[in-house]
């Protein structure tokens, strides 16, 4: 084996349940890090001795992980990071400074493409990885791995010994994605993840990497650098985790995995052919399935599909940028509902210039549907979205609050109020929704009906303990009509 020893690890994610609580989150899911689990395959592919250490699966404290980190004895550590994670990837960080104090400590992320610099104020860290993670990875652990330094490696910034932080050239993307090899599923506990609607044992995939659509609430920062894995790639994938792990269903986190209707054909073919029996979970837009290609999903073993529709009206869709329509969003769940395919969809409380009318009428919208399970999110002001650069436009924040809070390692979650609406209010509107959508008799009654084994039960309940935890966390009350240039209270 070559040197260095290489440490992945995956910070406790108590920070990204917000708004929702811990124990709603964890009854939602749990699942293995794609991003960890596919670096640590290709450095193990290349002859690095690596492991993955996930404190949130194994329900560790940062302080408890300390010598499972010295134990290891890394040359390199390697931490990913969303960012309302930030302030625990840096106590990870910190933590490991104490536990290998001459490794290595490497960030990335979406949030290292936003905030580089910024992130690099904290000595905790060595380098940053902006954009794809595989080949700047492997140059820095070949530099090491052969005495020298890595402050240079394209693809990064660093901070070099002396405190100066230089930004290097960026590195080429990688086109041919089947050329990594398959996610180190091994070197996590699988055993631990879970989901509360999906079949378990789990696993989690992606097919693609990039989405060609801006909608202003997302904070994708890669959209035009839109690559797939070959339909024969991701099927042989499916095969080895349902024969190494007996996994029963694999969640499909490709930002939209329907994209191309000749390769989602030639995907469901694909799966036949090699007669799996394994299935799968999707999400995708409503503009880019018909009958045809959900039908073909379906006999490959598709299970559930989630579809973000964010608003029950048409100006609004349109202000978000979404870039499709009520009546599209009508058809395609359901024809997913003809052809037998559990349904989720999601939906957006409180954009910028959303009047009383417009939440409404989404609520309403949402509850005709037909769905299976909905969601229902307050709207995120986000880094690097056109939401934020609204928000600081029209004032609804000041300065740059996500700039601060990665300087600062924390500190208050910036949340939209506008003319029309106070962040209270709109929380209050998102209570109301998930009462109005989950208390239906309709739906009480259809999800008791298909009641045949243990598990619909269980999502049952869980789902009951969702719901009264984001019940609790806001009274419900009747929240009145607003008007614009009028800030709504409750």
């Amino acid at each position: 084996m070559r040197t260095p020893r290489v440490l992945f690890v995956k910070y406790h994610e108590a920070a990204d349940q917000q708004p929702m609580s811990r124990r709603a989150a964890e009854k939602m899911g749990l699942f293995p890090s794609l991003s960890l689990g596919g670096l640590a395959a290709l450095l193990r592919r290349e002859g690095y001795p690596v492991g993955i250490l996930d404190l949130h699966a194994e329900n560790l404290l940062v302080d408890q992980a300390e010598d499972r980190v010295r134990s290891f004895d890394p040359q390199v550590v390697g931490i990913t990071c969303k960012t309302l994670g930030w302030p625990a990837v840096i106590q990870v960080a910190q933590m490991v400074r104490r536990a290998a104090p001459k490794a290595i400590v490497v960030v990335g992320g979406p949030h290292m493409s936003i905030y580089p610099e910024e992130t690099l104020t904290w000595d905790c860290f060595d380098l940053a990885v902006v954009g794809d993670g595989e080949e700047t990875l492997l140059a820095i652990c070949d530099r090491v791995a052969h005495g020298g330094e890595p402050w240079d490696v394209p693809g990064t910034l660093a901070r070099k010994p002396d405190g100066e932080v230089v930004r290097n050239p960026p590195r080429p993307w990688v086109r041919d994605l089947d050329a990594y090899p398959f996610t180190a599923f091994d070197l996590m506990p699988m055993e631990r993840y879970h989901g509360l609607t999906v079949l378990e044992p789990l696993a989690t995939m992606v097919t693609s990497r990039g989405c060609p659509w801006h909608c202003g609430y997302c904070s994708q920062v890669y959209s035009e650098k839109l690559r797939f894995r070959s339909p024969e790639h991701v099927v042989e994938e499916m095969a080895w985790l349902e024969r190494r792990f007996g996994v029963r269903e694999i969640i499909m986190f490709d930002e939209t995995f329907t994209i191309g209707k000749a390769r989602m054909m030639a995907f469901s073919d694909e799966v036949l052919r090699r007669g799996l029996k394994v299935k799968f979970n999707i999400r995708a837009r409503v503009d880019t399935v018909d009958a045809e290609v959900l039908r073909a999903l379906k006999r490959a073993g598709l299970r559930s599909i989630h579809m973000g529709v964010e608003a029950g009206t048409d100006r609004l869709l349109k202000i978000m940028n979404k870039q499709i329509t009520r009546a599209q969003a009508e058809q395609a769940f359901r024809e997913a509902r003809e052809t037998g395919i559990e349904t989720r969809g999601y939906f957006m409380i409180g954009y910028p210039d959303a009047t009383a009318h417009d939440i409404e009428e989404t609520i309403r919208f949402a509850c005709g549907l037909g769905l299976d399970w909905a969601s229902f999110s307050v709207a995120t002001i986000l880094p690097a979205t056109d939401l934020y650069r609204i928000a600081r436009e029209r004032g609804y924040v000041q300065g740059d609050p996500w700039r601060e809070y990665t300087l600062d390692g924390g500190g208050p979650i910036p949340q939209l109020e506008t003319e029309t609406f106070t962040a209270e209010a709109l929380r209050r509107y998102r209570t109301r929704a998930y009462v109005s959508f989950y208390l239906r008799p309709e739906l009480v009654l259809r999800k008791i009906a298909r009641s045949e084994d243990w598990r619909e039960i269980r999502e049952m309940l869980g789902g009951a303990v969702v719901l009264s935890e984001i019940v609790k966390s806001t009274a419900l009350r009747r929240v009145p009509q607003a008007h614009v240039g009028k800030i709504a209270t409750v």
